[in-house]
């Protein structure tokens, strides 16, 4: 058996994916790991035996999808085009009744958010939908600015990144990339 202990790099090599998801797959232990002097390392026997337990392709494929809420049917499908030219699936919702019922009956890695929506408001759905799961990164999208109060009360909710409207296919490929393995590249034009 092999217990030699190995670097967040190795790791990251050995099970082929980013450096930033193997330290967000250690904070939130779902992947063995250890501190030795302030730095990650991890037993190679226990990364091998963890592989073995871990659901195949099927299970982690379902996390691989973006739900986007946004009463503005322009802003949803220009979002979605741009999340599927990564190769990343996502399902559009017009408001936060429907992104409930979309959270319910699938799985999802991350949101796009818009906050100003009749109805539920973007506040009202990130809440509802952290009950449904707690894992999901949220993304606002919204062209509110940062002294507005429905903006301000998102952050005491969840941690959040925020793509100003009108976003850029650079943005969004940006925070896919944060959160996803092997985004795709796509040539941004150059305006």
């Amino acid at each position: 058996m092999d217990d030699s202990l190995i670097t967040v790099k190795e790791v990251a090599d050995y099970l082929k994916l980013k450096e930033q998801t193997v330290y967000l797959l250690a904070r939130q232990n779902k992947i063995p790991s250890l501190k030795v002097g302030g730095s990650l390392r991890f037993k190679k026997s226990q990364i091998d035996a963890w592989l073995a337990t871990t659901p195949k392709s099927g299970a982690q494929d379902s996390r691989q999808r973006v739900l986007i809420v946004d009463d503005e049917e322009m802003v949803r499908e220009a979002l979605k085009r741009m999340v599927e030219a990564h190769d990343i699936q996502s399902v559009a919702v017009s408001g936060g009744a429907q992104a409930l019922k979309a959270a319910q009956e699938e799985s999802f890695r991350m949101v796009f958010l818009d906050l100003s929506m009749p109805g539920m408001n973007g506040v009202e759905t990130l809440k509802a939908l952290k009950e449904i799961d707690k894992e999901l990164v949220f993304v606002v999208v919204t062209g509110l600015a940062g002294e507005d109060d429905l903006f301000r009360s998102v952050l005491d909710h969840a941690p959040v990144s925020v793509i100003p409207k009108p976003f850029t296919m650079q943005q969004i490929g940006g925070v896919l990339s944060l959160y996803f393995q092997d985004v795709k590249d796509v040539a941004y034009a150059q305006a």
